[in-house]
């Protein structure tokens, strides 16, 4: 029989991290002692026991009826040990040392009733600890749990740290060029559109969140491609787009500001300066005239001329590797093959640089 509970717990801890990664707060941290707690035990233990611990952190604040004696039923599995440890390193994750089924490697197998916990050393001086403290410090420990977790990604990077000579104004704006050329289904183009609001957004307080470029806005509850937040309030939203059949959904776009109640949407669109029906502006004021929202229309290529000029070049080699960190995001791409095509062209520009 499944536990729901345990699939609660799993859960809990997936959307937390990511809560993290999107640049939110847990809320308060919690004091140095509670800390202790989980970090003392932990330290020197192998990745099961160590994921294991964050499992049941999260598990007591589920299922209050726990005596934290007997092993969690369920616990092994798709639903549990198996979906933790792989969500964990799909997310790039080294806390629990890349083991995949932390049940299954503590030898919880078959009748989990048979185990207790409190005659077992790897896990009892932890839980006797948890056990005594109050609901408020238990979801307070989740949370530094799941920040201890959050803490020790290891992000994927395009680049390594590079001399000021390489990310001249003229030389990143290559590189834009090469990456926006590359038949990605819109993700490498959009990606970049992300990182680079995303690293010049931040110095205002902004945080810029991105989505799937073949997720349905209207499924996911968003108002488009990109989104921009100060704090929780959504500011603006864009649309990055390398096809022209955008045009065929104007009323589309107008639904999304007024659900977002955005003054101004965006599309970030390629090849606008040699359409006919976008460029000059006068031609421009023609097109959106009879709309009954503001809508800016921007050329790629225009949008990466102006942000080159803007950042400067540590930033840009931020957005670069900001770029490469969403197409490795299964929840964003995972494309191995988008992947690669990244690094053919970031290696051949930083070859032709040298």
């Amino acid at each position: 029989m499944r536990n729901v509970s345990v699939e609660q717990d799993v859960d809990r801890i997936i959307e937390r991290f990511d809560k993290l990664a999107r640049g939110e707060a847990l809320g308060r941290p919690p004091a140095s002692t509670l800390k202790a707690v989980f970090d003392n035990h932990v330290s020197g233990h192998g990745g099961s026991v160590r994921l294991a611990c964050a499992f049941l952190t999260a598990y007591c604040t589920i299922d209050k009826s726990w005596d934290f004696k007997a092993v969690p039923t369920g616990t092994r599995g798709v639903y549990g040990d198996k979906k933790l440890a792989n969500a964990l390193t799909l997310r790039h994750v080294t806390f629990h040392k890349n083991i995949t089924a932390f049940g299954e490697n503590l030898g919880w197998k078959g009748n989990v009733r048979e185990f207790d916990l409190s005659k077992d050393g790897r896990f009892w001086p932890y839980l006797e600890k948890l056990a005594g403290l109050g609901e408020a410090d238990r979801e307070s420990l989740l949370n530094h749990v799941v920040w201890m977790l959050f803490s020790s990604r290891v992000v994927p990077q395009a680049f390594p740290p590079l001399p000021n000579t390489y990310l001249s104004y003229a030389k990143s704006l290559a590189l834009c060029e090469r990456l926006t050329e590359l038949p990605s289904e819109g993700h490498i183009q959009q990606f970049l559109v992300a990182a680079f609001l995303a690293v010049h957004r931040r110095r205002y307080g902004h945080r810029i969140a991105t989505h799937h470029p073949h997720a349905s806005d209207t499924f996911d509850g968003t108002c488009g491609d990109i989104e921009e937040f100060r704090d929780e309030e959504l500011v603006a939203a864009y649309e990055v787009t390398v096809r022209d059949d955008w045009k065929n959904r104007l009323a589309d776009f107008g639904k999304k500001a007024a659900s977002g109640r955005i003054a101004k949407y965006v599309i970030f669109a390629a090849d606008v300066r040699s359409d006919a029906a976008l460029c000059p502006a006068e031609r421009l004021v023609e097109f959106v005239g009879h709309l009954p929202y503001d809508l800016a229309v921007v050329d790629l290529a225009d949008f990466f001329a102006v942000f080159c000029a803007e950042l400067s070049r540590e930033d840009i080699a931020l957005a670069f590797n900001t770029t490469y960190q969403y197409l490795c995001d299964p929840r964003l791409c995972g494309r191995d093959e988008f992947q690669k095509a990244f690094l053919a062209v970031t290696d051949a520009w930083l070859e032709s640089r040298s």
